[in-house]
């Protein structure tokens, strides 16, 4: 081909600029996935504010395709706008840090924008970024809590936001009056308008968790362990004793199937 230049002694991939980067083996580390701009997808969907059961659905699907998609995440937890995955005992990608950034992005942004139609009727193209969180076994609840921590203010925060929003504010003059304002004053001011942030639904105050959980099935003539994903929209605070039970008791259950029981 006239004008085509080639130059075949040049290698470009030694080029590229993160290709090498690996999560060190053995070791526990979350991914999150952070919704781009999910207000204005919010928006242009028409969910409800300040929190919307079918929206957070749509976050669960794109956790649960992680899952359906050969991943083998531990487990994931879904909270306000991001996906936390973590994987301990098997990683994709020989843990390259490019390939699994990249990749769950891509797919977590897919499964939502597939999504959103089938339960808003409306369309919006969704965009997550993500990040590596190295941890360790000692961490992984820790980390969990903390996320759940996070929630917990979001939660405070966009029911305070939209209840001035409603009563008339706009969004600059919500955003002042609510900026240095304290936990217990919010509580207040939500109090005052009917509002008890402590019987909110228990999804939106402490976030869905999405995991493996094995079963017994008949196969022929002997019994036989499956794994299935399960949702919990009801968690215990993940400092709480119950709480950090439950995680164990998920890692528990991800272990034989990272060895290689079959999923379903």
């Amino acid at each position: 081909m006239r004008g085509l230049y080639w130059n075949k002694g040049f290698n470009h991939s030694k080029h590229e600029v993160f290709s090498q980067l690996c999560i060190p083996p053995d070791v526990p580390f979350f991914v999150r996935l952070d919704g781009r701009r999910f207000q204005a997808v919010s928006e242009t969907i028409g969910a409800e504010k300040p929190f919307d059961e079918k929206f957070a659905k749509c976050l669960v699907a794109s956790a649960k395709a992680m899952f359906q998609s050969g991943f083998s995440p531990a487990l994931a937890y879904v909270a306000s706008d991001e996906i936390n995955l973590l994987f301990v005992y098997a990683a994709p990608f020989r843990r390259r840090v490019e390939k699994i950034s990249s990749i769950l992005a891509g797919v977590a942004s897919s499964a939502f924008s597939l999504s959103a139609p089938k339960l808003f009727e409306k369309t919006s193209i969704a965009a997550f970024d993500a990040r590596i969180i190295v941890s360790s076994f000692e961490k992984i609840a820790e980390y969990l809590a903390w996320r759940q921590g996070d929630a917990w203010r979001n939660h405070n925060n966009a029911h305070a936001y939209w209840l001035l929003r409603k009563t008339g504010h706009n969004p600059s003059e919500a955003a002042k009056m609510l900026k240095g304002m304290k936990i217990k004053d919010l509580h207040d001011l939500l109090f005052r308008h009917g509002v008890n942030l402590a019987q909110t639904p228990a999804w939106q105050r402490r976030g869905i968790l999405i995991f493996r959980e094995p079963y017994k099935k008949r196969a022929q003539n002997r019994v036989v362990t499956r794994r299935r994903i399960r949702e919990n929209w009801s968690l215990p605070l993940f400092t709480s004793k119950e709480g950090k039970a439950l995680i164990q008791q998920v890692l528990e259950w991800a272990k034989p199937f990272a060895e290689g029981v079959k999923a379903v």
